[in-house]
């Protein structure tokens, strides 16, 4: 990017579709081109957020704290710490350190900022990333309730009220149903974790529909409901390679219905 082109909302677009395609080098190089160039403020702090998720999920230490100070001269520093927060912690869950993560987002809650309404959207982000945390650390229970609790903040899109909470629903709301449904299998409520993972499918086509697919198959091969199974596995197939999904799992699944059934079939009659 020249020093003296202009910063377009396309192009911030790209840089944060590259990190959540999980390409944070990538984005991180591109929104630090950018930031050469961008002067309003309101510019400079989106770009500033999407470097600190980038370069926390790379574990850039020195990258966060240059972006940290920054954003600490552009208005609202209070409002830009608990975000900054925000994004630490679920680089920090997605690098093994739950624990952490929990921490940044127990102080963040604890200014009370997040109460306001016009801090709702960035609440339900918080849900979602307490939820994974907890599920990580094996607390499922207290997973499931905060889960629940962003659900609650937006239960459709049309709760939505502009274009960017819409936005946000729109990958917030899948990565909320696949964690519930994760949390259902292990409560054994097998129905409830079919539905939370069919919910994705309307929101998402790629990767975590693939994911939610699994859970879908895993659901009714527990539920002895084996034809259903397999024709799901048979769907699942066709869609992979996928970076969330374990094909050998796949398979195993696969192996397990076909077990089933042989077991279900009467015995041959005698020549």
């Amino acid at each position: 990017m020249a020093p003296d082109e202009p910063v377009t909302e396309e192009a911030i677009d790209a840089a944060e579709k590259l990190r959540s395609k999980g390409e944070f080098a990538a984005s991180l190089e591109l929104t630090q081109k950018m930031l050469v160039c961008a002067e309003d403020d309101g510019t400079r702090m989106r770009l500033l957020f999407n470097v600190v998720s980038c370069a926390a999920s790379l574990d850039r230490a020195e990258i966060i704290e240059a972006a940290i100070d920054e954003l600490e001269r552009l208005p609202k520093p209070e409002v830009s710490r608990v975000l900054v927060s925000l994004n630490r912690a679920w680089a920090e869950t997605s690098l093994g350190r739950p624990v952490y993560a929990l921490s940044l987002l127990d102080m963040s809650l604890a200014t009370g900022l997040f109460e306001a309404e016009d801090m709702r959207i960035h609440k339900y982000i918080l849900c979602l990333f307490k939820g994974e945390a907890l599920l990580h650390l094996h607390r499922t229970v207290e997973a499931l309730e905060w889960l629940d609790r962003g659900h609650e903040l937006y239960p459709t899109i049309e709760t939505a009220s502009s274009t960017e909470e819409r936005q946000i629903f729109a990958w917030v709301e899948p990565n909320i149903q696949i964690n519930r449904a994760n949390c259902m299998l292990a409560f054994d409520r097998y129905e409830e974790s079919f539905q939370a993972a069919e919910q994705v499918l309307k929101f998402d086509k790629a990767d975590l529909a693939t994911f939610a697919m699994q859970y879908m198959a895993e659901c009714r091969l527990w539920q002895r409901r084996v034809p259903e199974a397999l024709e799901i596995y048979a769907k699942l197939k066709k869609r992979l390679p996928c970076r969330l999904v374990d094909e050998s799992r796949i398979q195993q699944g696969i192996d397990n219905c076909m077990t089933y059934l042989g077991k279900q079939r009467p015995p041959s009659r005698p020549s």
